[in-house]
C-alpha cells in the first residue's frame, strides 16, 4: 500500500517461527490463507514453495467444505518469509523488545523498547503471541517464555492495563518433538500426499516473479517446485497402557494440578484431556510428522502434553512405533495474557486507546491461520486511518476472514478460537477456489495487488461468467449442459471450448452451475440479512434505560456497543426479542429526526 512501516520483533532469527506443527490449512484455515493469498498476503506462496506434503481434506465430500493442507518445512518457511520482509520497499526490520507504548491525549503514539530507543508511528499493531507474560509449563517445572527457548514480554501487559484493557488469561499446548532414526516404522500406516497437490496460491493469476525472483534486486528466495518430492507422514495410536500412565500422572499434569490458570482450546486437546472427556474411546489417532527435508526431527500431532519429562517418556514408549523413540524437545503448555477482543472495533482498531490495533493471538484465537488473517486485515485498516479513508471490513458473507473478525469483535471467547467451516452460515458460498473472485474489491479499493494480477483475476471472472451462462443455456443431447450436470450424468462431450479453459475457469464454473440452487437461496438469505446490517445504531444509544429490555441484553449491548443490528443480533445472551425492542426503538428515532418542525 505504499506505507513506511517498521516491524519490531524480539529476535529477527525467529521471525515466522512455527512453534508448533509446521503445517498450514486444514478445516476452514485452508480457505483463510487462500483469502489471505487473495488480499495480497504471503502466507500462501510461501507455504507452496516450502510445502513437502500436500493433502486436501474433506475430498470425498462437497467442494464447499474441500480444504487444502500442507506439511512444511519448519526451516524453510521461517527463513525464506525472513527473507521476503528484509526485500519488502517501505519495510524497516528491527530486533527490540518493545517494552511500553507511548501514549499522548488518548492516542497511541509509538512505543519504547528494552534498548531505550523510543520508536514513534501514527498507528501501532501488537502481534504478541503467546509472549505477552508467556509461563511455560513442564509439570511442575515453569520457565518464562513464550516458546521454548525464547523470551517473555513481561512489561506490555503493565502498558495495555494502564490504558484500560482489560487482560486475561488462555493457555496452549505443544507435544513433544523425536528423532526420526530412532522410530519403527514397520507397522505403522503411511500417510502420503496427493499425487495432484491442492496449492494454496493462486498461480494462474500471480506474477512469475513471485515463486522465487525478486525484482529488480534479482536476488533468489529459498524454496522448490511446489508439490515436487513430497515426504510421507504417518499414524499411530495411543495404547491402554498409554491412558494408564496418563491417568496415574494426571495430578503431576500442570493443567490437572490448578498450576495453569488459562483455559486451553477445546477443539485441540491435550492428551489428559483427552483421556479424561473421552473416557469411552479406546484409543486415540496420533500423526508422526517430519519437521523439514534438513532435519529429522518429528512432530508428534495429538501428544500435546505439560506431564513431567520422566512420565512424557514413558508415554511415547508407550506407543506403537516409538518404543525406543528419543525425544528431542519436551511437550509444554504456556499460558499467555490476552485482550478480550469484544474490546476492538470491525476494523480491529482499539475501542479504548485509538490509532492502537491488535491481531492474532492477543485477540484470543488460535492458529497460524486466524493471525496472519487478522494481521493482514489490520494492516491494511492502520494504513487507511492514517490516510482518513474507511476501514476494510470484510461482510460475514464474504469470506471465512469475515467470520472470524466478526465473531471476536461481537461474541468475544473464552477459549483460544479456532475457525470452523460450521462457523459459517454461508459457507457454500466459501468454496476454496472462489476467494479472489469473492474477495477482488476489497482488493482493488485498497490497493493490494498489482495492477497486472488485478486484470487477470478480472478476466478469469469474465471467463466464468461466460461459460457459466452457456452452459445454463446451450442445449445438447439429452437437453441443457447445466440440468445434465446438476443430475450428475456423465459427462464424455463437455464443450471443446470450455474443456481448452485453464484448470480454474472450469471448476468454478461447475461449482456454481452444480450447486446453482443452493447458490441463489444463500444469496437470497444474505439480501433479507443485509436490511439489519444496515440499520446503524446510534452510539449514544442507552441501553440501560430501554424499558422492556432484558437486563442480561442490556449488560450485554452496554459491553459490546454494536455498530448495526445484525451485529447485536449475533451477540451471545441477546435473544430476538431483545433486538425487536432496540428496532422499534431506532425507528422511532429516525421517524422523529425526519419529523418536519412544527410551525411556529
Amino acid at each position: 500500500m505504499g506505507a513506511s512501516t517498521l516491524l519490531l520483533t524480539g529476535n529477527i532469527d525467529t521471525i515466522a517461527q512455527m512453534s508448533c506443527n509446521p503445517a498450514i490449512g486444514g478445516q476452514a484455515k485452508g480457505q483463510i490463507v487462500r483469502e489471505i493469498d487473495a488480499l495480497g498476503g504471503e502466507m500462501a506462496i510461501n507455504t507452496d514453495v516450502t510445502g513437502i506434503q500436500f493433502r486436501l481434506l474433506n475430498e470425498s465430500k462437497g467442494p464447499a467444505v474441500q480444504s487444502p493442507r500442507a506439511q512444511c518445512d519448519k526451516k524453510a518457511y521461517q527463513f525464506r518469509l525472513k527473507h521476503t520482509l528484509e526485500l519488502q520497499p517501505n519495510l524497516q526490520v528491527f530486533q527490540a523488545t518493545v517494552t511500553g507504548l507511548i501514549f499522548a491525549a488518548g492516542k497511541v503514539v509509538g512505543c519504547q523498547t528494552s534498548l531505550d530507543i523510543e520508536f514513534l508511528g501514527q498507528t501501532v499493531i501488537i502481534t504478541t503471541g503467546t509472549f505477552l507474560r508467556g509461563l511455560m509449563h513442564v509439570g511442575q517445572n515453569k520457565n518464562e517464555g513464550g516458546r521454548l527457548g525464547d523470551f517473555s514480554a513481561k512489561s506490555l501487559s503493565s502498558s495495555l492495563l494502564e490504558a484500560g484493557i482489560e487482560l486475561q488469561r488462555l493457555k496452549t499446548g505443544t507435544p513433544p518433538r523425536i528423532l526420526g532414526r530412532s522410530i519403527n516404522f514397520t507397522g505403522l500406516q503411511e500417510q502420503k500426499g496427493d499425487l495432484a497437490p491442492t496449492l494454496f496460491a493462486f498461480h494462474d493469476t500471480r506474477d512469475p516473479e513471485d515463486l522465487f525472483h525478486v525484482e529488480p534486486t534479482g536476488e533468489r528466495r529459498l524454496g522448490w517446485k511446489p508439490g515436487s518430492e513430497q515426504i510421507s507422514c504417518w499414524m499411530t495410536y495411543t495404547t491402554p497402557e498409554s491412558e494408564r500412565i496418563v491417568r496415574e500422572n494426571l495430578h503431576k499434569s500442570a493443567m490437572y494440578s490448578g498450576e495453569i490458570v488459562g483455559v486451553g482450546p477445546r477443539y485441540c486437546p491435550s492428551i489428559e484431556d483427552k483421556f479424561v472427556r473421552f473416557a469411552d474411546k479406546p484409543r486415540h489417532l496420533l500423526f508422526l510428522e517430519p519437521e523439514g527435508r534438513s532435519t529429522n526431527e518429528y512432530y508428534i500431532n495429538g501428544l500435546s502434553t505439560s506431564l513431567p519429562f520422566d512420565v512424557q517418556v514413558d508415554l511415547v514408549h508407550s506407543i506403537p512405533g516409538l518404543e525406543q523413540a528419543a525425544l528431542l524437545r519436551p511437550a509444554y503448555a504456556v499460558e499467555y495474557d490476552f485482550a478480550p477482543p469484544t474490546q476492538m472495533f470491525p476494523s480491529l482498531e482499539s475501542r479504548k486507546v485509538e490509532n492502537l490495533f491488535l491481531a492474532g493471538q492477543i485477540n484470543g484465537t488460535s492458529g497460524y491461520e486466524e493471525a496472519a488473517a487478522q494481521g493482514l486485515v489490520a494492516g491494511v485498516n492502520a494504513v487507511r486511518k492514517v490516510r482518513g479513508e474507511n476501514p476494510m471490513i470484510i461482510q460475514r458473507h464474504e469470506g471465512y476472514i469475515g467470520v472470524l473478525i466478526d465473531d471476536l469483535v461481537t461474541k468475544g471467547t473464552t477459549e483460544p478460537y479456532r475457525m470452523f467451516t460450521s462457523r459459517a452460515e454461508h459457507r457454500l458460498l466459501f468454496n476454496h477456489g472462489s476467494a479472489e473472485l469473492r474477495l477482488y474489491q476489497h482488493s482493488l479499493n485498497c490497493n493490494l495487488l498489482s495492477l497486472s494480477r488485478l486484470g487477470r483475476i478480472r478476466q478469469k471472472a469474465l471467463a466464468i461468467e461466460y461459460w457459466e451462462n452457456y452452459i445454463e443455456t446451450m442445449k445438447t443431447a439429452g437437453g441443457i449442459w447445466a440440468e445434465k450436470i446438476r443430475r450428475s450424468e456423465p459427462l464424455n462431450e463437455l464443450p471443446a471450448g470450455f474443456l481448452a479453459q485453464p484448470k480454474e475457469v472450469r471448476e468454478e464454473t461447475l461449482y456454481r452451475v452444480r450447486y446453482r440452487g443452493y447458490l441463489e437461496r444463500e444469496q437470497r438469505q444474505i439480501e433479507k440479512l443485509k436490511d439489519v446490517e444496515k440499520i446503524k445504531i446510534p452510539s449514544s444509544i442507552d441501553y440501560l434505560a430501554i424499558p422492556g429490555m432484558r437486563r442480561e441484553s442490556a449488560l450485554k449491548l452496554h459491553q459490546f456497543r454494536p455498530e448495526n443490528l445484525g451485529q447485536a443480533a449475533r451477540i451471545s445472551g441477546v435473544n430476538p426479542a431483545d433486538i425487536s425492542i432496540l428496532m422499534v426503538l431506532i425507528a422511532a428515532a429516525n421517524r422523529s429526526q425526519s419529523r418536519p418542525p412544527a410551525a411556529g
